[in-house]
Parts: C-alpha cells; structure tokens; sequence
C-alpha cells in the first residue's frame, strides 16, 4: 500500500510539473533565475524607430545606399513587452514613402520574450521561406529595431520555439546576432 501511495504521489507531482511547463524543453536558452522583462502596462504610449527595406536599394543594388531606413512610430502598447509590439509594428510594414516591409504576411509571430539581455523572436515554421534578400532584410530589420530598446544587446531568433541553423535557408541564426553584424 505504501508503494501505491508513493507511486501516485510521484505522478501526480510530475503531472503538476508538466502541467506548469517544468518540464518543457522550450526555449532553451532560458534558466531558472534568468531576468525576464515583463509586458509594459496597458495604455502606456511609447516612440519607436523600425528599420524598413530602402526601395531605391532594392530595386538598384547600390552598395552606396542604406539597405535600411529609419521610421519613427508611436504606439500604444496593449498589455505586451516594448520588444513584441516592435516586431507587430514591423509586421504591419512602413507608413512612410520609399520603403518596403521585411517580414512578409505569410509569416506569422509566435512571440518575443527578452531574457538576460537577449530578444527571443519565436516565428511559425508555416510560411518561414524566401530568397537570401528577403532573409537579410528580415534579420536585419528585426535586429536594427530591438537592439536600440533600453534592455536588449542581441536577438536570438527561433521557429516554433527551437533555435534553427537558419530561417529561409540562407543565413546562420543558431547564435544570438547584435546589430554590429549588420
């Protein structure tokens, strides 16, 4: 009988584990005891500078032009973090004339958690393929973007909540990237 106890006690404590996602294997790179910044207070308006594609630079190749422009933004954020609501922002693409969105819509945002001064972007696999360009643009844009808040030094991205070799194919994305490699 004493078995039987220990036995379902066992369970049950493995169970409330999982349950509480203990035991997930998610997102990896973050530790019992790491820092996690929380949602900013619902309502509170903040000034954001997104990085867009240039269009001149896309449509002419030319090394002499910035591949991306900067846009400033104010925004209302709706009970997330600073770095999610920038990374939405630059999903609904530039309100400014001459520039090209970077994250295309087929792409969908899981979400963006910071820890520990790194941005963990966490995109869908479903819609994540494109050429080499698009890829840059996608990276660099996102990296340029967070990189400047207060509390982040580089993003690590993620596709369904594992680190990939690369997004679309083309560039290595296994490490965190700051904005100096770009």
């Amino acid at each position: 009988m004493k078995k039987l106890t220990a036995f379902v006690l066992i369970a049950i404590t493995v169970l409330l584990a999982a349950a509480c996602g203990i035991l997930s294997g998610d997102k990896e790179d973050l530790q019992p005891g790491d820092t996690v910044v929380p949602p900013q207070p619902e309502g509170e308006t903040v000034e954001l500078t997104l990085y867009f594609a240039n269009n001149e630079y896309v449509i002419t190749g030319s090394e002499s032009l910035e591949k991306l422009l900067p846009e400033k933004r104010t925004i209302t954020l709706a009970n997330k973090s600073l770095a999610q609501a920038a990374v939405e922002e630059l999903m609904k693409g530039p309100e400014g004339e001459g520039m090209g969105a970077v994250i295309p819509p087929r792409i969908k945002l899981i979400d963006v958690e910071v820890a520990e001064q790194i941005a963990y972007v966490n995109f869908s696999s479903d819609g994540m393929n494109g050429g080499s360009m698009e890829e840059t643009f996608l990276i660099s844009s996102v990296i340029m973007t967070l990189t400047q808040l207060e509390n982040i030094d580089a993003v690590q991205f993620l596709v369904d909540g594992k680190k990939t070799e690369t997004l679309m194919g083309h560039i290595y994305t296994m490490d965190p990237m700051g904005s100096y490699e770009f």
